[in-house]
């Protein structure tokens, strides 16, 4: 789909009817675009719009570059952020001229903040580098406010390792429980944290872009407070990244300790009853000529050694607080 926005009275204002590249026209956006409308875009714009297969490339001098005086810019976004599982998806921007055009294939709820924000009149809504800046700060605050939901919840999580009860059947239903809750929010860590990154490079070229398209000041200095924001982010989903990294250490030592404890039990009650099996094999044996089997007293004399062999084992490993 391609729609076609342009600034009318200092607001962004969507284009009715057919989508004509006129000269108002300050944003084209590509929704899952159509071969017809990319050559479209193409034949007024004189550049070629990258394919999806060249969007998911991963090497940087696929994703930033600059060609016929067009900047391309292409950056790993997080979606669905607020339902479900969040996903991740590559998203070009390109910079031409005073015109901006976005390459995407999905639709992250940032674009519709910024759009009906845009609907109000804004000065600074006067071409294609100023809604470039302008999006990218709703893409971070978005990337923001998901980092900021990822702590709380890994928090919650740190608060359930180390504070669960019950019994050892119980724990161990719990500690199923968190190993997948751990491997669900680690694996959306690793998705925030590429995300970020890959913000950062894009913002990184693009402080170098603007100082070659000389835009005005204060438009720079947005983009490298947004760069900064993104560096900040950055950190914080690595230290995020660091503590899942912990508390699935934590959770894995945990349960190491308690199958040891287990293993312990099994291990006290084999030495424990190993002397009284010792006793009653030696007089169970079958042989003529054993001195004891004439003994009245022989019966209950090995009955109480085998009660002495098993008591004293457990005494001995309660004292030591192996029990």
């Amino acid at each position: 789909m391609l729609t076609i926005y342009e600034n009318r009275a200092g607001a962004l204002e969507r284009q009715k009817g057919k989508p004509r590249i006129a000269e108002e026209a300050i944003w084209i956006d590509l929704i899952n675009p159509t071969r017809a409308e990319e050559k479209k875009v193409e034949r007024a714009l004189k550049f070629n719009v990258p394919t999806r297969e060249e969007q998911q490339e991963i090497e940087a001098s696929s994703r930033l570059y600059q060609e016929n005086g067009a900047y391309f810019m292409t950056a790993t976004l997080l979606y669905q952020s607020d339902q479900g599982e969040p996903k991740t998806t590559p998203l070009t921007f390109i910079l031409a001229g005073q015109r901006l055009v976005t390459v995407r294939y999905a639709q992250p709820r940032a674009f519709s903040i910024y759009v009906e924000r845009c609907n109000r009149a804004e000065a600074e809504l006067k071409s294609g580098g100023a809604v470039l800046i302008g999006l990218l700060e709703t893409i971070i605050d978005r990337l923001a406010d998901f980092i900021e939901r990822l702590q709380a919840e890994v928090e919650g999580l740190s608060h359930s390792i180390f504070e669960i009860k019950g019994g050892a059947a119980s724990r161990q239903r719990r500690f199923d429980v968190l190993l997948r809750a751990i491997g669900r929010e680690g694996e959306i860590t690793s998705k925030a944290r590429e995300s970020a990154h890959s913000l950062g490079r894009l913002l990184t070229f693009l402080i170098h872009a603007a100082n070659e398209r000389k835009e005005v000041k204060p438009l720079q200095a947005r983009i490298r407070t947004a760069a900064r924001d993104v560096t900040s982010l950055t950190d914080h989903a690595t230290f995020l990244s660091g503590k899942i990294i912990f508390l699935l250490d934590a959770t894995l030592g945990m349960i190491n300790i308690q199958q040891a404890d287990i293993i312990k039990i099994f291990s006290v009650a084999a030495v424990v009853f190993l002397p009284p099996t010792l006793i009653a094999s030696i007089y169970g044996m079958n042989f003529r000529h054993l001195p004891e089997l004439d003994w009245w007293f022989g019966y209950p004399l090995a009955l109480a050694l085998m009660v002495v062999a098993a008591v004293v084992p457990y005494l001995y490993f309660k004292r030591r607080g192996w029990l």
